[in-house]
């Protein structure tokens, strides 16, 4: 029996898990493992790299066959980032383009409930491979709430997360951007997770529940190099308090949630224990982003970033809202304004309104008060830029935007982006867009681009 086997009986025996024999099409982890990942786990034995850097052998190892440079045949492989069958192939055509091509095979790895066993098997057998997740997602199995009720009477954590904090994050140090969902959270749980990913910088929590306030500050500080939280849905069953019988105490205000850039992408939180106007309060970022869902929210945003002294990058997305919502927004439009914090910080004003929502980004700006946004210099604007779109808004609204930034003696830039990949009616949406905008058009504000870029 080799060492590994030996490993793998191990782990079994520790944490009731049975490896059996693959059998089959391969079907486990999500965006890492190809039909013939056997093959390619031989090259690993022969491979040994302690940096996951996709870059080719220096041109002396080369075989002469090989008739484009290097860094031509690197900046192919980077252009095929997404396109993992191809990938897979370049895999085990070449030793000397396996690097580049696990590079990106294994750059997003998903966990969960029913492929974490193959996952420490592969991961186990071949714990080169985890130098190359960068992106991380945990995801459990639904109950958060019934599993930390269970934490608190003293249960275990569920084998899953075990699993993971004990046997997959360890190997994982290259991470820089964690997801976690539906995962319980307390002081157990944050001890567990703290002493790995060094390198993080980028942190997602989604339908998490806390068993109190602070467990969340402390599992943001156990990584010193993180600068983006981004969260929805999140709930404290203590809320500030350390026990339900203790009295409400918050955190000193000065012990402020160190982070840069805020993403708030909560659709709807239907229970009364949620941690998001807590977390709203306890950070200062200088970029927050907001997902609005229906008109209510808008509320909920001005709340937020009026007590933000900090920001300077306002970034708002808009999903399809509901009719009403709209109808509401054309009856009303003053609705739509949103109050930032006095004296004016923002610089930067992202509007993402999706394929359906440019009548509500119309209408935003349109409401838009000039001493609160004194020291705007660009307004960003996401949408599906089709003529159609353009000419449902009413002349009213377009006025209305063009007299408010008009007025922006600081705004520079007033730059459109087509949301959608099909560019052949851009030219005309846009050419509605300037009819509409003359006066940011002669100052040479306006700019258009047909295709958004994706970092």
């Amino acid at each position: 029996m080799s060492a590994v086997d030996t490993t793998l009986e191990n782990i079994s025996k520790e944490f009731g898990i049975s490896f059996e024999p693959i059998g089959g099409r391969w079907g486990g982890v999500h965006r890492s493992i190809s039909r013939t990942w056997k093959a390619a786990a031989k090259l690993t034995r022969r491979h040994s790299r302690t940096l996951p850097i996709p870059s080719i052998q220096s041109a002396h190892a080369q075989p002469e066959r090989w008739r484009l440079p290097i860094e031509l045949i690197e900046q192919i492989i980077d252009h095929l980032h997404d396109d993992l069958q191809t990938l897979r192939t370049l895999a085990l055509v070449s030793y000397a383009l396996l690097p580049a091509a696990r590079y990106h095979i294994f750059h997003r790895i998903i966990v969960h409930e029913r492929n974490y066993v193959e996952s420490v098997r592969l991961f186990v057998k071949n714990p080169g491979l985890a130098e190359y997740v960068r992106d991380l997602y945990l995801e459990a199995d639904g109950r958060a709430f019934e599993a930390l009720q269970a934490l608190q009477q003293k249960a275990q954590p569920s084998k899953l997360l075990r699993v993971f904090t004990l046997l997959l994050a360890p190997l994982m140090c290259n991470t820089v951007h964690l997801s976690l969902k539906d995962v319980p959270v307390n002081p157990e749980i944050v001890a567990m997770l703290a002493p790995h990913f060094p390198r993080l910088h980028s942190l997602s929590l989604f339908d998490c529940w806390f068993r109190h306030n602070a467990d969340l500050d402390t599992l943001v500080r156990c990584y010193p190099n993180l600068r983006t939280l981004r969260c929805g849905r999140l709930c404290s069953l203590y809320g500030a308090s350390e026990r339900p019988d203790q009295e409400f105490t918050e955190l000193p205000k000065t012990a402020a949630i160190p982070v840069q850039t805020l993403k708030v992408t909560e659709a709807y939180a239907p229970s009364p224990l949620t941690l998001m106007p807590w977390l709203v309060g306890h950070i200062h970022p200088e970029t927050f982003a907001y997902t609005l869902y229906r008109l209510s929210q808008v509320a909920k945003l001005n709340q937020a970033i009026s007590g933000y002294d900090s920001m300077r990058h306002l970034h708002l997305i808009f999903y399809h809202w509901r009719r009403s919502d709209t109808e509401e927004v054309i009856e009303c439009p003053h609705v739509m304004a949103i109050t930032p914090r006095y004296p004016a910080n923002i610089t930067t004003l992202t509007l993402d309104a999706k394929l359906y929502s440019l009548l509500l980004v119309v209408n935003l700006l349109a409401q838009l008060d000039p001493h609160s946004f004194r020291r705007l210099r660009t307004v960003n604007i996401i949408a599906h830029l089709r003529v159609e779109d353009v000419e449902e808004i009413e002349w009213t609204a377009w006025a209305g935007m063009e007299r408010t930034l008009s007025v922006l003696l600081s705004l520079g830039a007033v730059n459109f982006t087509n949301s959608c990949s099909d560019s052949s009616h851009v030219e005309e949406g846009c050419e509605a867009i300037v009819a509409r905008l003359r006066v940011l058009d002669i100052r040479g504000m306006l700019s258009f681009a047909a295709v958004k870029v994706t970092a």
